[in-house]
């Protein structure tokens, strides 16, 4: 059953998922980075909150960059060719197998 748009329903229940999730997790990491600097600016634990901040940031900074690379150059368009193309190649190697 397609939608105008060619999204079905199930598209639509995986996609709204994908935001819940992104939603709370970004909501906890707000959160946490929020702790991390109060920790700093109150000197509660001397230390700990820089530490914490730029590992937070030297790790996720790297992967929101290369997922926004990968949404604006096209790599999301079509995520269900490389599933079928590997059946294919697995189905074509089968045929022609190296003796």
């Amino acid at each position: 059953m397609s939608r105008p748009g060619g999204m079905t329903r199930r598209s639509i229940v995986v996609f709204a998922f994908a935001i819940v999730v992104m939603v709370v997790a970004g909501t906890s990491f707000v959160y946490k980075m929020t702790e991390f600097a109060m920790t700093i600016v109150k000197d509660d634990v001397e230390g700990f909150g820089a530490v914490a901040v730029a590992t937070y940031l030297i790790g996720m900074l790297p992967i929101v960059f290369v997922t926004l690379w990968a949404v604006v150059s096209g790599m999301f368009a079509d995520i269900e060719r490389p599933k079928f193309r590997l059946l294919e190649l697995d189905r074509e190697l089968g045929e022609n197998p190296r003796a």
